[in-house]
């Protein structure tokens, strides 16, 4: 009697797995930063930042930049708005849509997290040299572009 063998895909070398481990990692580390210091979720931290360097736009334009779904959006702006860190306010092209930007406190906030963002990350990357760095960088920049080829 023979037994076949199956194909088995090594997660450790199969690069969405590695990806997201490590995506996950990064995320549930620094999120204690901003957790901690500023009582913020990673998808409210999510929503400030890219208020932050992208400017004003609508929840769908949030989800699109963020690549969160709809309803997580929603529960982040919304306390968001509550804690006044963001504010909304009516969109002239489409009335059912609210343009959304940083309050100023919500600046202050994100000037605050900022420098730690950036202490943080300097640890992570400390065993790497600035030539690793760049390529790995690049790489991702690189398979970015092919996963936006194919959509």
């Amino acid at each position: 009697m023979t037994t076949e063998r199956k194909q088995i895909l090594d997660l450790q070398q199969f690069l969405p797995y590695s990806l997201t481990n490590i995506a996950m990692q990064m995320s549930e580390q620094f999120s204690e930063l901003y957790q901690q210091q500023f009582n913020l979720t990673v998808p409210q931290w999510r929503v400030i930042a890219n208020l932050a360097q992208y400017g004003e736009c609508s929840a769908k334009e949030l989800c699109d930049m963020a690549q969160m779904d709809k309803s997580t959006v929603s529960r982040a702006v919304k306390s968001l708005l509550s804690r006044e860190l963001i504010v909304a306010k009516a969109n002239p092209t489409d009335k059912r849509a609210s343009l959304l930007s940083l309050s100023a406190g919500g600046i202050a906030l994100h000037e605050q997290i900022v420098p730690l963002a950036n202490e943080w990350q300097a640890r992570l990357v400390s065993g790497l040299d600035s030539q690793a760095l760049q390529q790995f960088m690049d790489t991702l920049s690189t398979l970015s572009e092919q996963l936006n080829k194919n959509v």
